[in-house]
């Protein structure tokens, strides 16, 4: 998941810190355009058979408008709806890829594709970069008043970097299933994965698809986003220390080809969010939803 622990209204600002730095990364955005499916989130994973594991790539620019609702105390500039930048692209060369996803729930990738075969290919994340909350570890706590405790509480955006797994399988030409488990190396902030399931199909020339999920968050890391220790607790932020979450998602989207290189989708995601989630000092809601209409124009 984006990560999951990544608050989905913080997915423009992850495109906007790719968008600055050099760094690349759930059904069939590859199926909606025509680029060859490549070793790919399950985003770009295509059903179509053939092609999955050729060199090459795409890339696509456009705008987007975003409306989800506020699950997070610290997004304390949430909107409702607001616009945002798409730029989303995956490219392949010898195995090596790089993937950028525009609203994709498992952040950005570089890897290698090291196995393959008829149904499967196996995929070494070398690095995963998602957006995540992040409090700063050069505060020494005990010397913060409460109000000053609520503030560094509130925290900062920071990055998640993880390096892992990624196995799918595709069959019957429409379906895919992926498997993925990461742990972060540049915090030690914990393991994340998850499993998904898809589907698409075509009616006429709307490019059709429903994809569900189930990500896995390990105690390290629920307790690095959502915890709050006892030296750092608040009358506003009460103590907490959660176990592993696991959340549930469902997806849906469509997708309509306006010219031979530019695409309107629609995508709704909703997401039923674990207890030890929701039940965080830091949590505004029990679910996460995001509806998404987009224009892009694909190189």
């Amino acid at each position: 998941m984006n990560a999951y622990f990544v608050t989905q209204q913080k997915t423009s600002s992850l495109l906007r810190n790719v968008a600055r730095a050099p760094t690349v990364a759930f059904l069939l955005t590859g199926l909606f355009i025509s680029a060859p499916c490549l070793a790919a989130d399950i985003t770009t994973a295509s059903t179509q058979s053939g092609g999955r594991h050729d060199d090459g790539g795409y890339f696509e620019v456009g705008g987007s408008l975003i409306a989800t609702n506020h699950m997070d105390v610290r997004n304390t500039d949430h909107r409702n709806i607001q616009p945002s930048l798409l730029l989303s692209g995956v490219y392949q060369y010898k195995g090596m890829f790089a993937e950028l996803v525009h609203l994709s729930q498992d952040g950005a990738n570089l890897g290698y594709n090291f196995w393959n075969s008829e149904h499967w290919s196996v995929d070494f994340l070398a690095a995963n970069f998602e957006t995540t909350w992040k409090k700063d570890p050069d505060v020494d706590v005990s010397t913060l008043n409460e109000a000053q405790r609520n503030d560094y509480l509130l925290a900062d955006e920071g990055l998640y970097v993880g390096a892992g797994i990624r196995a799918t399988r595709y069959w019957d030409d429409n379906y895919v299933f992926q498997f993925r488990m990461v742990s972060d190396y540049s915090e030690n902030l914990g393991l994340q994965g998850s499993i998904k399931l898809g589907k698409s199909w075509q009616v006429q020339n709307w490019n059709l698809y429903t994809l569900g999920s189930v990500s896995y968050l390990s105690s390290k890391l629920t307790n690095n986003l959502f915890g709050v220790s006892a030296a750092e607790a608040t009358s506003q932020f009460y103590e907490y220390k959660p176990d592993a979450a696991f959340n549930y998602g469902l997806e849906f989207g469509a997708a309509y080809p306006l010219t031979p290189n530019i695409v309107f989708r629609s995508t709704y995601r909703v997401i039923a969010l674990s207890d030890e989630i929701t039940d965080s000092p830091y949590s505004q809601a029990n679910y996460s939803s995001l509806f998404n209409l987009s224009v892009s124009y694909v190189f």
